[in-house]
């Protein structure tokens, strides 16, 4: 909806992380909006590049996942968070942030970039599936004042109106204190997976880099590019382990990087140390050859 209707500044682009959530890139390119990127990695994002492109160029908004970025599973800090509303308000850009899995987060003290909007430029997207379930397809966004308008008018238009009875749950399942008891102990679980993950993937990374931020649910390799690719999707295959590709996660024009993600959503605690093992097995191999 965002990506449809007209914002107040006038501005065409919409700005977006590279790499970054596939879906929504699929969907600008497919319906042939402009777009452009700016390369988020392991340290973050350049903001004197940020800078240059929203004084240089005619940006609608910057689409950001601040927390637990997808693919990466990174977060920003609170310099760049503060830095980037500061510039939204500079520039007259908006910002559209997806704190997608914000429950997740086990520091209470990280806040989204939105606690630190002082002009109104930022819009905040909150999502239930994650946390609760993905056929839940309840979700929430904060407007600026005169968006609320042309966003409600577009989404009638495409839905008529939001599922009663999903939100009537919701609400229950809220004021039970049922969601509370639930959060906290996926936060838990998701804690400890994070933490056993990245215990057995800083043991060897001759050849690959790791993140120093603990992830909630997945993160990501930088492998070596000696290495090739193509060879390491195909041993992983080799040993029934599915890899998806890291360039749906890019622009189809964007350079892309060497990295693999990996996700801990579904596997339990016991199946990481054969993972992370495995995958050892096939990065030795690949360096062999």
């Amino acid at each position: 909806i965002l990506s449809t209707i007209p914002f107040p500044n006038g501005k065409q682009t919409i700005l977006v992380e590279q790499p970054g959530y596939h879906l929504y890139l699929q969907y600008l390119e497919k319906n042939q909006l402009p777009v452009r990127g700016i390369q988020r990695t392991e340290k973050g994002i350049d903001l004197i590049e940020l800078e240059h492109i929203f004084r240089e160029e005619e940006i609608r908004f910057f689409y950001t996942m601040p927390r637990f970025q997808n693919p990466l599973g990174t977060s920003l800090s609170k310099r760049e968070k503060r830095a980037i509303a500061a510039l939204a308000e500079k520039y007259d850009v908006y910002i559209v942030e997806d704190d997608y899995i914000a429950d997740l987060e086990f520091d209470t003290k990280r806040d989204p970039i939105y606690s630190y909007d002082q002009a109104g430029k930022v819009i905040y997207l909150k999502s239930f599936s994650k946390i609760i379930f993905p056929g839940l397809r309840t979700g929430a966004v904060v407007l600026p004042e005169e968006l609320i308008r042309p966003f409600s008018e577009h989404k009638r238009l495409i839905d008529i109106d939001s599922s009663m009875l999903s939100q009537a749950a919701l609400e229950i399942y809220l004021k039970s204190g049922m969601f509370e008891r639930h959060r906290d102990r996926m936060r838990a679980t998701y804690r400890n997976r994070s933490k056993q993950l990245v215990a057995r993937l800083k043991n060897d990374q001759s050849a690959y880099q790791l993140g120093e931020q603990e992830p909630a649910t997945h993160t990501h390799l930088r492998v070596d590019r000696s290495i090739p690719m193509n060879q390491i999707i195909q041993q992983l295959k080799k040993a029934s382990v599915s890899i998806q590709p890291i360039d749906r996660y890019y622009l189809s024009a964007y350079q892309k990087d060497p990295i693999l993600q990996l996700n801990i959503w579904q596997v339990k605690e016991e199946q990481i140390t054969r993972g992370v093992d495995l995958l050892k097995t096939v990065f030795q191999q690949s360096t062999r050859y």
